[in-house]
């Protein structure tokens, strides 16, 4: 079998988790014996072939206002040109045809249209090539693929995103099957109307190769010496939460507790938080390695205010032994068993999470009991077989009732 993987950015280029969980599930399906090729995009010169770990990389030099995979920052105006090209960029299409022509693979996975445009469906079906979208965000109905504004959530779609997505719903019956990271970004498509023709619709988690069996907890001291250490790791902006989280830290009255934060984001907003959240008990560690920054903490706190389609924290801090506090948003719930795994808090619920976190001080949870349970939550994450059988599984299914 022979399975095309298209996305508008592959590893090196990398903006989010999407494309190291692609680069993951490429390389598992080229190890379970498969054809593997990748489609994706670059910056400018000539079309590229490479191979990347063993997997066939195809580079196309995108053609549009610039790049999406710089990491240089871009006026809105530029943006809004950007994604208005990019709905239906015909020159894209008409190089993917080209070589989806050439390439002949028996199935099609598109997991991040951005870049070739969502129109790319449409042209595995015109070749009669069997095509899974993989869901990985909202994007499909919004270009900032979170649906969420002034750190508010949309319930249905701004004006901009109805002009700038008003071919996607029609575009996304082309699609045999539709694939969902979480069932709730999943059933968010399907209740707004998209992919009403796919014969196959599903969930599947994402699963990540996590090497943490030889990683020793960071000795923090015991007795009056030991701080019960909150963390949050991932980009420092207003939609993942972190001032409600400092504001609901701030407020305990224990303070032997620290709070660690680390990861990047805007530059402006980070010195706005150091500013405005000036405290000994609150530590911003900028970027930190996953080995480096989970044995160091007690417990892992992601309070996204925007609907996260399936952070990828969550089950990383699982595979490291830790509990999660995790805001009732988006695929969040799917993993987080509420009082077993760790808790669940409504971020606009003032006081909630400040509650939550004064049980873990004073030793009201059962600690050690989230700790087994945690462990037993992670299979499921670190299980890259399984996962990969499931989207082989998947392609072969829709490759056998082609022409049904």
């Amino acid at each position: 079998m022979k399975i095309a993987f298209v996305s508008g950015l592959y590893p090196p280029a990398i903006v989010g988790g999407a494309e190291i969980v692609l680069q993951e599930l490429a390389e598992g399906v080229r190890d379970r014996g498969h054809d593997v090729l990748v489609l994706t995009t670059k910056e400018g010169g000539c079309i590229e072939r490479d191979v990347l770990n063993g997997v066939s990389v195809i580079r196309v030099p995108i053609r549009n206002i610039y790049w999406h995979g710089s990491k240089s920052p871009r006026k809105l105006w530029k943006k809004m040109i950007w994604h208005a090209m990019d709905s239906v960029n015909l020159r894209m299409l008409a190089i993917a045809r080209g070589i989806l022509k050439e390439e002949r693979p028996d199935a099609m996975n598109v997991h991040v249209t951005e870049g070739w445009s969502a129109g790319v469906l449409a042209v595995g079906k015109s070749l009669g090539i069997p095509t899974v979208q993989v869901l990985h965000s909202a994007n499909f109905i919004c270009p900032n693929s979170n649906m969420c504004r002034n750190e508010r959530n949309c319930v249905t779609q701004c004006i901009s995103c109805r002009v700038l997505r008003v071919a996607h719903r029609s575009i996304s019956n082309n699609a045999d099957a539709v694939v969902g990271v979480s069932q709730f970004v999943l059933d968010r498509h399907l209740s707004a109307g998209y992919f009403t023709q796919a014969k196959r619709r599903l969930a599947i988690h994402n699963a990540r190769n996590l090497n943490v069996a030889d990683i020793e907890p960071f000795p923090r001291g015991t007795g009056e010496q030991r701080k019960f250490v909150f963390g949050y790791i991932g980009s420092v902006n207003r939609v993942k939460g972190v001032a409600i989280l400092i504001e609901e830290f701030l407020s305990l009255s224990d303070t032997n507790a620290e709070l660690w934060i680390a990861g990047r984001g805007q530059a402006e907003y980070e010195e706005e938080l150091k500013r405005r959240f000036a405290n000994p008990r609150v530590r911003f560690l900028g970027y930190q390695k996953q080995a480096d920054f989970f044995p160091g903490i007690d417990a892992l706190v992601v309070p996204s205010v925007c609907q996260d389609t399936l952070p990828t924290v969550v089950p990383e801090a699982f595979a490291f032994g830790l509990p999660v506090i995790g805001a009732r948003r988006g695929g969040i719930p799917e993993m987080i068993t509420d009082g077993r795994n760790g808790r669940l808090f409504e971020p606009g619920n003032r006081g909630e999470l400040s509650a939550i976190m004064t049980r873990f001080l004073q030793g009201e949870e059962d600690l050690d009991g989230m700790r087994r349970a945690v462990k037993e939550s992670a299979n499921d994450y670190l299980n890259v077989g399984g996962w990969v059988d499931k989207y082989i599984r998947l392609n072969s299914e829709l490759i056998a009732s082609r022409g049904d």
